[in-house]
């Protein structure tokens, strides 16, 4: 497949890019996709079974959700760097382990965006280094507890219910 690619948008973290290509019967087609440097998922786990969880204001739906703490990796940043540092700067928390669990794309109908999902175990509480102008607590939720938030839909983070679900039903299955 021929692949041309222009830069539609510039924003601080990804780019807006018009991508034209040639599917296998020749025909010329055109998607507008956004080009995003990657992120990591952090999965946080105290050692009495707790979920470092946070409520985070997302201004794109205009309330607080609840999520596992996230971020986008710095250009040529390791994915395990961009992990220890997100856990510390939205939680506080430092991880004894950060164990890689699995690579997810994010919503691969318009974005490129790959998720790095870790296991973060033997957490020692700090404080956080959020930015001015994040909204953001920290919730610790029991496991069980988890498990009623996502089937009462109270949880509805994408990558959220994805870290939740690897854990609970293929880690702990």
């Amino acid at each position: 497949m021929s692949v041309e690619e222009s830069v539609v948008f510039r924003a601080d973290r990804y780019d807006v890019r018009r991508v034209s290509y040639l599917t296998g019967d020749g025909q010329q087609h055109q998607r507008d996709i956004i080009r995003h440097p990657g992120a990591v998922v952090l999965l946080p786990i105290t050692d009495d079974g707790r979920v470092v969880m946070i409520r985070n204001f997302r201004v794109s739906v205009d309330r607080m959700l609840l999520e596992v703490p996230a971020g986008t990796m710095e250009p040529g940043e390791a994915p395990e760097v961009t992990a220890a540092r997100e856990l510390i700067e939205e939680t506080g928390y430092r991880a004894g382990k950060l164990e890689p669990l699995r690579t997810f794309y994010a919503s691969p109908g318009f974005c490129d965006e790959a998720m790095h999902l870790f296991l973060a175990t033997g957490l020692v509480a700090g404080t956080p280094e959020r930015e001015e102008y994040e909204v953001i607590e920290n919730q610790l939720v029991p496991l069980e507890e988890v498990k009623r938030l996502i089937v009462d839909g109270t949880i509805q983070d994408g990558k959220t219910l994805v870290a939740l679900m690897d854990y609970l039903y293929v880690r702990q299955a």
